[in-house]
C-alpha cells in the first residue's frame, strides 16, 4: 500500500518540474524567429550595413583635425657666430660686444605651445562620394532582402520539423496500434489453441508476428524524440522541454495554375529581387571606376597659433591659410584601366547570373507543383484503401474468432491495414508540405 501511495504523492512534484509548451506553428515560428542564433547574426549584419551607409555620408561632411603641443624638454641646437673676433675682450657693459666674442651662439626659434585646426571640404570627387553613398544604400538594401530570406527559411525548416514531428507522433500511433492488434491476435490464438481449434503452428505464427511488430514500435518511438529534439532545437528550447503540438495534419486541397505560380515566383521571389539589387550594385562598381578617370578638387583651411610659457595667450602670433587643392593621377601603370574592365566583366557576369537564376526558380516551381499533385493523388488513392483495409481488418478479427481463417490470412490483413495507414501519413505529409514548399518556391512569407 505504502508503494501506491509514495508515487502518487511524488507525481505532482515531478510534473511541475516538467516544461510543457503547447505550441500551434505559428507559435512555433515566432518562437524560432525570437531565439535562434543565426537569425540574430543576420540581425546584426543589418546593423553593420547601415553604419556603412552613415560612413558613406560622412565623406561629404567636411574633416576637422586639431593638433596641440606642448615642448616640455628641449636641447637648443648651437650654431656658429659669424660675428665672432678672436682675441676681443667683452665689454661687460656693453651685450654686442659679448656676443661677438662668443664663438658659438644658442638660439631658441621653437615655442613652448603651439595649436593647429585644420578643415578640409572635398568639392569635387568624381562621383566618388555620391555614388558610395547610393551602393551603401543598395547594400543595406540587399542585406535586409537577404534578412527576410533567412527568417523565412527558418520558419520553413520549424514548418517541415514541426510536421514531421505529427507525423512521426501519428505513425508510432499506428505502430503502437498494429503492435497492440497482433497481440490480440496472439491472446486469441491460445484461447483457440487451448479450444484444440488451431494448431500449435498457428500459435507460434501469431507469436512471431506480434514479436516483429514490437521492434517497428520501438523504431517509431524514436522517431518520435529525435523528431521533438530538432524542433527544439530550431526554437532554442531547453531540452528538458516537452512539446504539445496543438496544430493536426489535415488534407486542405487547393488549385494551382503552374503558369501563375512561375509569373508569381519571377515577380516576388526574394532570390530575383537581390540579384536585381546585385545587378544595380555591378553598375553602380563600373561607374565608381570610371571616377578614377576624373580629378579631385578640395578646399583647405588651417589656422596655427603659438607662444612660450610666461607669454598671455592672447599675445601669441598665429598664421591662418586657405587653398584649393586639385589632384590629377596622370598615370598608374594601367591599374585603372584594369579596375574598369574589372568590374564590366563583374556586370557581365551578374547578368547572366540572373538568367540562370530565373531558370533555376522556374524548374523548383515545377517541380514543386509536380509533388503536389503526385502527394495529392496518393492521398486520394489512400483514403479509399485505409477504408477498405479498415472494413477488412474488422471482418478478419471475427473470422479468425470463429475460425473461418488462418492466423497467417488474418495477419496479412492487419499487415496490410497497417501499411495502408502508414502510406496514408507518408502522402498526407508529402501534401502538406510540398503546399508550404510551393508557397515558400513563389515568394510568399511564411512568418508574421
Amino acid at each position: 500500500m505504502l508503494n501506491k501511495i509514495i508515487p502518487a504523492l511524488l507525481l505532482p512534484t515531478l510534473l511541475a518540474a516538467i516544461e510543457f509548451h503547447h505550441l500551434s506553428m505559428e507559435e512555433a515560428i515566432e518562437l524560432a524567429l525570437e531565439r535562434n542564433p543565426s537569425i540574430k547574426i543576420s540581425a546584426e549584419r543589418v546593423n553593420d550595413a547601415r553604419q556603412s551607409v552613415n560612413q558613406a555620408l560622412g565623406a561629404a561632411l567636411p574633416s576637422v583635425g586639431f593638433q596641440g603641443s606642448k615642448i616640455v624638454d628641449e636641447k637648443v641646437r648651437p650654431i656658429e657666430n659669424f660675428f665672432y673676433v678672436p682675441g676681443v675682450i667683452p665689454d661687460p657693459s656693453n651685450p654686442i660686444t659679448f656676443l661677438m666674442v662668443e664663438p658659438t651662439l644658442e638660439m631658441d626659434f621653437t615655442n613652448d605651445y603651439q595649436m593647429d585646426l585644420s578643415i578640409t571640404q572635398p568639392l569635387f570627387t568624381g562621383g566618388k562620394i555620391s555614388l558610395g553613398a547610393l551602393m551603401a544604400r543598395q547594400g543595406l538594401d540587399l542585406v535586409k532582402s537577404q534578412y527576410t530570406q533567412e527568417q523565412n527559411e527558418l520558419a520553413y525548416r520549424v514548418i517541415q520539423s514541426y510536421l514531421g514531428l505529427l507525423v512521426t507522433k501519428e505513425f508510432y500511433l499506428v505502430a503502437t496500434e498494429g503492435y497492440q492488434t497482433a497481440d490480440e491476435f496472439y491472446e486469441i490464438s491460445k484461447l483457440l489453441y487451448s479450444q484444440g481449434m488451431i494448431s500449435k503452428l498457428d500459435l507460434l505464427q501469431a507469436e512471431v508476428q506480434a514479436a516483429n511488430l514490437l521492434p517497428q514500435r520501438t523504431q517509431a518511438e524514436n522517431a518520435v524524440i529525435m523528431a521533438e529534439t530538432t524542433l527544439r532545437t530550431l526554437l532554442g528550447l531547453p531540452g528538458t522541454a516537452t512539446l504539445v503540438l496543438t496544430d493536426e495534419l489535415r488534407y486542405d486541397p487547393k488549385n494551382y495554375s503552374l503558369g501563375d505560380l512561375k509569373a508569381q515566383a519571377l515577380r516576388e521571389r526574394s532570390e530575383v529581387q537581390q540579384m536585381q539589387m546585385t545587378q544595380n550594385l555591378s553598375k553602380l562598381n563600373v561607374n565608381m571606376a570610371l571616377t578614377d578617370y576624373l580629378p579631385m578638387l578640395a578646399l583647405t583651411y588651417s589656422y596655427s597659433t603659438f607662444g612660450d610659457a610666461g607669454v598671455d595667450m592672447g599675445d601669441w602670433d598665429d598664421s591662418r591659410m586657405m587653398a584649393v587643392g586639385l589632384s590629377y593621377n596622370l598615370f598608374n601603370g594601367g591599374t585603372r584601366f584594369s579596375r574598369l574592365r574589372q568590374a564590366q566583366v563583374a556586370q557581365r557576369q551578374t547578368d547572366w547570373g540572373h538568367e540562370a537564376l530565373k531558370d533555376g526558380i522556374l524548374l523548383e516551381v515545377e517541380q514543386t507543383y509536380l509533388s503536389l499533385k503526385e502527394a495529392e493523388k496518393n492521398i486520394l488513392s489512400q483514403e479509399k484503401t485505409v477504408g477498405q483495409a479498415e472494413e477488412a481488418a474488422r471482418l478478419a478479427k471475427i473470422q479468425y474468432r470463429e475460425g473461418t481463417i488462418t492466423n497467417l490470412q488474418a495477419n496479412q490483413i492487419q499487415m496490410s491495414l497497417t501499411a495502408a495507414r502508414a502510406n496514408y501519413l507518408q502522402a498526407l505529409f508529402s501534401y502538406t508540405l510540398a503546399e508550404i514548399s510551393i508557397r515558400k518556391a513563389v515568394g510568399e512569407t511564411l512568418f508574421q
